[in-house]
C-alpha cells in the first residue's frame, strides 16, 4: 500500500485500498494490484462471478487463507467449499452484495485450517462494465480461539439458572 496506514484493522486497510483504485464506482479486476494492498494481499480472495451465485469461481486465494489439507481453491466453484470454513461463510454472502451493491462487512466463529477461529470479511464489488458486479475482492482477518475462550451464547447465558429463577413462576 502507498503511504502510511495507521489503520489496525486489515479489513478497513484493504477497503480503503479498494476505494482508491475504485474512485466513485466499482473497480474492474485488471485494475487490482496486489501492490496496492502491500502485506494485506496474504489476507485477500478474488471471485469470479456466475449468473448462479454457487457456481462463482475463487480466482485468486491469499497464502493466509490457504488450507494446506485441502485442495487449492483457485478455479474451485464456491459451492465445493467445506461447510462451516471461512470461505463457505463468506461465499454465503455472495448474493447480498448483487443485492446490495455496495460492499459488505460481516463475522464471527468459523473454522480454518482445523482451527476454530473468530473473522471479520469485506467483500468488495468489481465491475469490468461499470455497472454490473462480476466479481468480488475480500478480505477476511481472523485470529485462533479455544472453547475456553469462546463467548458463551445467548442461550447458555439464559439457561443458567438463579436461585429467583428456580422456582415456579407465580400465578
Amino acid at each position: 500500500m502507498t503511504g502510511i496506514s495507521h489503520e489496525r484493522r486489515v479489513i478497513m486497510r484493504v477497503y480503503n485500498a479498494w476505494k482508491n483504485i475504485a474512485g466513485n464506482g466499482f473497480p474492474k479486476r485488471s485494475q487490482i494490484e496486489p501492490a496496492a494492498f502491500g502485506a494485506d494481499w496474504s489476507n485477500c480472495l478474488i471471485i469470479a462471478l456466475d449468473s448462479v451465485p454457487s457456481r462463482s469461481q475463487f480466482s485468486y486465494l491469499g497464502s493466509a487463507l490457504r488450507d494446506k489439507s485441502v485442495p487449492p481453491c483457485e478455479n474451485k466453484v464456491v459451492s465445493e467449499c467445506r461447510k462451516g470454513s471461512v470461505l463457505e461463510l463468506v461465499a454465503r454472502h455472495i448474493p447480498r452484495v448483487l443485492l446490495k451493491k455496495e460492499p459488505v462487512g460481516f463475522g464471527g466463529p468459523a473454522s480454518h485450517k482445523g482451527r476454530d477461529i473468530l473473522y471479520r470479511t469485506i467483500l468488495l464489488p468489481l465491475s469490468e462494465t461499470g455497472e454490473r458486479i462480476d466479481g468480488l475482492l475480500a478480505a477476511i482477518s481472523y485470529c485462533t480461539v479455544s472453547i475456553a475462550e469462546e463467548i458463551p451464547s445467548d442461550i447458555a447465558w439464559c439457561n443458567r439458572m438463579t436461585p429467583e429463577s428456580s422456582s415456579p413462576p407465580a400465578t
